[in-house]
């Protein structure tokens, strides 16, 4: 009844084959001690032909983006695939024994580094990273790694800008008639667990492999974009207020003593808002944010608006004795004039006393004036820096 029972069992799935240790080991045998396998020699049975080498880039997540270094840092895996004619051998003469996993520092594999890497060249991988070996020649390596990359930042229109980095790799000591590094993917590819950034997000990315001089290479590009509502609420916000603020200044009568103070304190506002944003942009001069000229205009004025200020605090100080400069003078009777409505001449026919004029009058009509133009440069301003940031 048994019998019966095993003879329907493998007559409906087959035998069934039993790999054990023994015929593991017999391959291992095979292959490194009789075929004598050596790490130096490159895996290809003609050696004057090129050995081409597949890498795909898999992306987990973007580390770090660090602006002042110009500096990228990714954390991904390579899936770096090739032929080794020297690793096969017959599945049934090993109880249909097909693939191996061996560690990676035991089977020759390509010399495969960042070529613009950030820190000192160094191996992909690890000890403990095994290499998948089928029995066909296949050979399949996953290094998993921390990336930094440099990548060249052009933060011009920050913070709506949009950056392009590329990873270059290289097969460090062979020349492209040894070994050739191809892609067969169309760009990198992101991973189902991909970590986002709270800064940046991707918005592309692609793959291309070239010749640099006699070095085969590989290039994977990453285009990333910036989230600007941190930095729209946390700097742009705060420097348009204080801008406002400070044309204000000229809202407050010249005879306070407050008024200076106020102007001094939002003006080491800008500044202190100009060193954040300095230090969190690359120290170059070939791409100068526009929000920085933005900033350094608004100092400028503030910087005018507390020498303006400072001499009017002296001028309004003076006593009545002294007359009162006739730019000055005419300055407030224009403004006079505009306020009653009437013309300087027929001012003049009326009463000639009403054209005397107070240093507190004359101080105050420029206060005026100056408050209409610096508002005026204020809004132009801003309405042409952001824009051009912003299209």
């Amino acid at each position: 009844m048994q019998t019966t029972q095993l003879w329907v069992i493998f007559s409906l799935f087959g035998i069934a084959k039993l790999q054990s240790n023994t015929d593991v080991q017999s391959l291992l045998t095979q292959l490194f001690t009789t075929n004598n396998y050596n790490t130096l020699i490159r895996p290809s049975t003609n050696q004057s032909a090129p050995k081409e080498i597949d890498i795909n880039f898999n992306l987990y997540g973007i580390t770090d983006v660090d602006e002042i270094e110009q500096k990228l840092t990714t954390t991904g895996w390579l899936e770096i695939t090739w032929q080794d004619d020297l690793l096969t051998w017959t599945p049934a003469s090993y109880n249909e024994v097909e693939k191996l996993y061996l560690p990676q520092g035991n089977i020759w594999k390509p010399d495969v580094s960042l070529q613009n890497g950030f820190s000192e060249l160094e191996e992909l991988g690890s000890k403990f990273i095994q290499v998948y070996v089928h029995n066909s020649g296949f050979i399949m390596w996953r290094p998993f790694q921390v990336f930094e990359t440099k990548c060249d930042m052009n933060s011009k229109y920050f913070p709506f800008d949009e950056q392009k980095c590329h990873l270059m790799f290289v097969s460090w000591s062979h020349a492209s008639d040894d070994i050739t590094l191809t892609q067969s993917s169309n760009g990198i590819e992101l991973s189902e667990e991909l970590n986002g950034h709270g800064e940046w997000e991707i918005t592309s990315s692609s793959a291309t492999s070239d010749l640099d001089g006699f070095i085969s290479r590989v290039k994977f590009t990453i285009v990333i974009k910036r989230k600007p509502l941190y930095t729209i609420m946390n700097i742009i916000l705060p420097i348009i207020l204080l801008a406002l603020l400070d044309i204000f200044t000229f809202k407050i009568p010249a005879d306070t003593g407050e008024r200076l103070g106020y102007t001094i304190t939002v003006w080491l506002s800008f500044a202190v808002f100009l060193t954040i944003v300095s230090d969190s942009l690359p120290k170059t001069s070939d791409s100068v944010p526009i929000v920085s000229i933005y900033i350094m205009i608004q100092l400028f004025m503030g910087t005018l608006i507390v020498l303006i200020s400072t001499v009017e605090a002296g001028l309004v100080a003076n006593p009545e004795s002294v007359p009162v400069y006739n730019i000055l003078r005419f300055i407030a009777l224009r403004l006079r004039r505009n306020n009653v409505k009437s013309s300087e001449d027929m001012v003049m026919k009326i009463d000639p006393e009403i054209l005397e004029v107070t240093w507190k009058e004359a101080i105050t009509a420029v206060d005026t004036c100056l408050f209409l133009i610096c508002m005026g440069i204020f809004f132009i301003t801003t309405i042409i820096c952001f824009l051009i940031v912003a299209i």
